[in-house]
C-alpha cells in the first residue's frame, strides 16, 4: 500500500507593491515579498512582475512573469524541501 504524507506550515511575510499607469488602458505592476525568517520556512521569497491592461471599469487583464521560492529544513523526522517555481502567467481579474 502506498503512503501518504503531508505538512504545511504558516509564515510571517513582508512585501511591497508598485503599479504604475501607462495610459490608454495599459499598466506596469511590480511585486515582491520575503519571509520565513526560520519561523516555519528557513526562507521563502517571490517576485513577479506584469503588464497591465484595463478592459473595463470591472475587468483587468495580467500578463507577467513570477518566481517563488521556499526553503524548509527538514529536522527530527519531518519533511525537508527546496523549491524553485518560475515561469509565465496569465491572469484576469474581475471586480465587483
Amino acid at each position: 500500500a502506498a503512503s501518504k504524507s503531508s505538512s504545511g506550515w504558516t509564515d510571517p511575510l513582508i512585501g511591497a507593491r508598485y503599479h504604475r499607469d501607462l495610459g490608454n488602458g495599459f499598466g506596469l505592476t511590480a511585486y515582491g515579498d520575503v519571509g520565513g525568517f526560520g519561523v516555519g520556512a528557513h526562507t521563502d521569497w517571490q517576485v513577479l512582475g506584469t503588464v497591465d491592461y484595463t478592459l473595463s471599469p470591472s475587468w483587468n487583464l495580467h500578463l507577467g512573469y513570477r518566481s517563488l521560492n521556499f526553503s524548509i529544513t527538514g529536522s527530527e523526522g519531518s519533511f525537508g524541501f527546496d523549491v524553485h517555481l518560475r515561469g509565465p502567467f496569465l491572469a484576469g481579474t474581475f471586480r465587483f
